[in-house]
């Protein structure tokens, strides 16, 4: 009986840490995606989609297309097709997993401003803080087609940065 207990024990367990990820074929050509979570892949491309339409497409997509559509998008990206490897893919793969282990502790995973920003652009070429009335600010510098750009982030108390337009307004609330 005791046996029988620790068994349904073990099931539980399992089946819980399962909940909310979608788990792709076993076809081992879909371990080059970040994810086997449909809802984590859905938010990186709401990150990286130019064309908002695009992503309320693979929104709707079932899984087997939102694979093709990602395959087709990211083999446009490839920048070197004479490689196995997709080196845009590996780039934003390796940007995702990076984000996941920089920000989950505090600051909400890659659910937060600073991961959006991070996947997007990857590490910043400056770092540094700043305070302001008694308000601290981490401000990411990148330079993009010769022009810097700045993104402020502004610290809640919490441990959570959000990005900011001004000192004072949220660009997520």
């Amino acid at each position: 009986m005791n046996n029988q207990l620790i068994c349904l024990f073990i099931l539980f367990i399992f089946s819980c840490s399962n909940r909310g990820v979608v788990k792709m074929s076993d076809n081992t050509e879909y371990d080059k995606y970040w994810s086997y979570n449909m809802e984590e892949i859905d938010l990186v491309m709401s990150y990286i989609l130019d064309n908002h339409e695009d992503y309320k497409k693979i929104k709707k997509m079932d899984e087997n297309q939102k694979i093709i559509f990602l395959d087709n998008y990211f083999s446009k990206l490839d920048p070197d097709t004479t490689t196995t490897n997709n080196e845009s893919l590996d780039e934003l793969n390796k940007r995702v997993l990076i984000s996941k282990e920089l920000f989950s502790n505090s600051d909400r995973g890659i659910f937060s401003d600073r991961a959006k920003i991070y996947i997007i652009y990857g590490p910043p070429e400056n770092e540094y803080e700043s305070y302001k009335n008694n308000l601290k600010f981490l401000i990411w510098q990148y330079t993009i087609d010769n022009q810097l750009l700045e993104f402020r982030f502004i610290d809640d108390t919490f441990g959570h940065y959000k990005l900011i337009i001004d000192d004072f307004k949220y660009i997520n609330n």
